[in-house]
């Protein structure tokens, strides 16, 4: 038997899993001919004839079903090798990460981050928490965690997935008001909210909006001072949702505010796209983000 060809058994799955050569060309980003040319080589290369070719498809003889699944196999054993290999590069990755994003998200990601140093112990993070988006054209930061895309042709962004808002209090509030909460009624609840300046936040609004609520007797300049006064009982406030899972002490009085959703957006200048530092970064906001979404917390 010659030398086989580790591409040509690749093309063979192709065509195993399309179940006609002009599926698996087309996927393969090769000519129907080519790719049909390949298969005769590889049939050669075995000896033996690994699929029957018919006008509507083509089919696995019993000694080609053997290969292919030998060949998935080998495909598996491949992935798992490129995993370690790009696991081991982003291990030796070194050098620092700024990453600029806003409150909430800065609490979200400080709070997850832990892990991240096992895995990458020469990469260092810096989160800049700010209202104002940083430059990542003129480097103030290298990645942008946000609620909005930007629209930058020199950025290349990713949705990483959306931040739900709910009501809380904390439980003396809830027992307390339990009737008036039940019944909605705003009007004799005591509400924690932003301070003038911030009002025109959308969860402000929304806030204020309510009807018949009071305006928030207490007042805060930042987000987490909302969270210290709700979880202190100074009232009822709008928090992230994945704080219930942080803060035993919360109640949910609405659970989640569909209105208030935001999809949040993670954006770098592309000339870091080679970036393992970086890449060590976006991998594993990716993946904090994916476990937010599976289990809400």
């Amino acid at each position: 038997m010659k030398h086989t060809n580790w591409d040509d058994l690749r093309l063979l799955l192709l065509i195993a899993q399309e179940g006609t050569l002009r599926g698996a060309a087309r996927k393969a980003g090769l000519s129907a001919p080519t790719l049909s040319r390949r298969l005769d080589e590889l049939e050669a290369a075995l000896g033996q004839k690994v699929v029957e070719r018919f006008q509507g498809g083509c089919i696995p003889t019993a000694f080609g079903a053997d290969i292919i699944a030998w060949a998935g196999q080998m495909g598996e054993i491949a992935l798992e090798i490129e995993r370690t290999r790009d696991h081991q590069d982003a291990h030796m990755a070194s050098g620092t990460v700024r990453i600029n994003t806003d409150e909430w998200l800065s609490y979200f990601l400080t709070t997850r981050f832990a892990r991240f140093h096992d895995a990458y112990p020469n990469v260092e993070v810096e989160i800049v928490t700010s209202h104002r988006p940083y430059s990542l054209a003129r480097r103030e930061a290298d990645i942008a965690i946000r609620p909005f895309r930007p629209e930058q042709l020199d950025l290349v962004a990713r949705q990483l997935g959306t931040l739900s808002f709910g009501l809380y209090c904390n439980r003396e509030v809830a027992t307390r008001h339990a009737a008036a909460i039940a019944k909605q009624d705003w009007a004799s609840l005591p509400f924690v909210g932003f301070d003038e300046p911030r009002a025109e936040f959308q969860s402000d609004r929304w806030l204020r909006a309510l009807p018949g609520a009071p305006a928030p007797w207490m007042r805060c300049s930042y987000g987490l001072g909302i969270l210290d006064g709700v979880a202190h009982g100074a009232g009822l406030g709008v928090l992230a949702t994945f704080l219930a899972s942080d803060q035993l002490d919360l109640v949910a009085a609405m659970p989640r505010i569909p209105e208030l959703d935001q999809d949040i957006w993670l954006s770098m200048h592309s000339g870091l796209r080679a970036s393992a530092r970086i890449w060590a970064v976006v991998d594993f906001v990716g993946q904090v983000f994916n476990e937010y979404r599976e289990t809400g917390s």
